[in-house]
């Protein structure tokens, strides 16, 4: 396995506005289990239940920027979600190889706090995209990772269909 490193990075809102020059930092969203603990009445510990379905899903990114058609994406009326993309260049230290490793996410810009304002520093947002509905992760244009709330939860994980029973009989 080689070395691979990021060497850019965008983040495109409602298929129209990219930061690709404005964005500081942008964090994908982390993929969490939700966990119930539980101790039988017979033993000396617990233990967690895991496949209880995963935590919400969170996109925190920074701009540099004060832009309008950005903030004005905040709220929104209910049940209104926008297509977000991410993308990131990685370039792979051993053969310069490029590989491209993309999300697609259908959210609402649930978070903008302006950063502290300073003279002589560039100050911007931080947002997050938040209620994400529909998630698809790929790496090179191969989906790794499919997450659907329409369709119950999981579609893909780990580049293999999962799911397929439950999405047949609750959502056909």
């Amino acid at each position: 396995m080689s070395l691979r490193l990021l060497r850019g990075f965008t983040l495109i809102i409602n298929d129209n506005i990219n930061l690709a020059l404005e964005i500081e930092t942008m964090q994908l969203p982390t993929l969490e289990e939700s966990l119930e603990t539980f101790q039988p009445g017979g033993a000396d510990g617990e233990i967690e239940i895991a496949g209880m379905g995963t935590k919400a899903l969170k996109c925190p990114f920074k701009t540099k920027s004060h832009r309008p058609e950005v903030a004005g994406y905040f709220g929104g009326a209910p049940g209104v979600r926008l297509p977000f993309t991410g993308r990131k260049l990685i370039i792979d230290e051993e053969d310069g190889s490029e590989h491209e490793h993309a999300v697609d996410m259908r959210g609402r810009l649930t978070k903008l706090s302006g950063q502290e304002m300073s003279g002589g520093k560039v100050t911007g947002y931080d947002n997050e995209i938040g209620a994400i509905w529909d998630y698809t992760e790929y790496w090179d244009n191969r989906i790794m990772h499919r997450f659907s709330f329409k369709r119950g939860g999981w579609v893909v994980r780990n580049f293999e269909a999962v799911n397929i029973g439950r999405q047949r009989i609750l959502f056909p």
